[in-house]
């Protein structure tokens, strides 16, 4: 692989086949940064599930202690007084028919809340939004009937992870500019919530390593 000048700068010095502790990987990858914008943190758990045993797969919602650091726009799906509740939570696009119809024109929205009675609905879109990531889903906190409790979670920043086919959980965990231990808590936080989850069908190891990385920097191994 040919690394360019500040990819080699940013390596230098480093043990690749460390597992450091978090706190200092996340001081390193501070340290490090070259780029102008604020990178996000994002964190890569390896485990040793099987993605093709459903009973094994990992999936669901997390909201770390210091937040993501961003603004996400959310779509409602509802009715009643869900849907007042989200207006005044400041969602704008809240709906039924007239949400499906622009949602399959702009996707312009980061998640997608729905309560069970419009699931029907949502369904009509579902090959537009699956592939996407965006399908509603009661595992995620996303299908539920405490529409502005979970508005309020996502403005707090709340994370959905799933498994890939590899069996590896990805979730972005906030931003550079965080302080070293809000970045260090929300890394801890989320690798117990995962140690958690261990699907019961599971034999053997659950998670076998957790790398760390910026944007555009390097993954560090760390140590749990």
């Amino acid at each position: 692989m040919i690394l360019t000048k500040n990819k080699k700068k940013q390596i230098d010095g480093l043990d690749m086949d460390k597992s450091y502790p978090i706190s200092e990987a996340v001081k390193l990858i501070k340290d490090k940064k070259y780029v102008k914008f604020d990178e996000s943190i994002e964190v890569c758990i390896n485990t040793g599930i099987d993605s093709k045993q459903s009973d094994q797969n990992v999936r669901g919602s997390f909201v770390p202690p210091h937040g993501l650091g961003k603004k996400v726009e959310i779509a409602v799906f509802a009715q009643g007084k869900n849907v007042e509740d989200a207006k005044s939570l400041g969602v704008k696009r809240v709906g039924g028919e007239d949400l499906v119809s622009h949602l399959q024109e702009k996707i312009d929205v980061d998640v997608i809340i729905a309560t069970p009675d419009m699931m029907s609905v949502v369904s009509k879109i579902a090959k537009v939004l699956g592939p996407k990531g965006l399908m509603p889903n009661p595992k995620t906190g996303t299908v539920t009937n405490d529409v502005k409790g979970t508005i309020e979670n996502i403005n707090k920043g709340l994370v959905s992870y799933k498994n890939d086919k590899a069996g590896t959980i990805h979730a972005a965990l906030g931003k550079v500019s965080f302080d070293e231990n809000q970045l260090s808590e929300n890394i801890s936080s989320f690798v117990e919530e995962i140690k958690k989850i261990k699907p019961s069908g599971l034999k053997g190891n659950f998670i076998n390593s957790v790398f760390i990385s910026s944007t555009m920097g390097f993954g560090l191994r760390v140590d749990i």
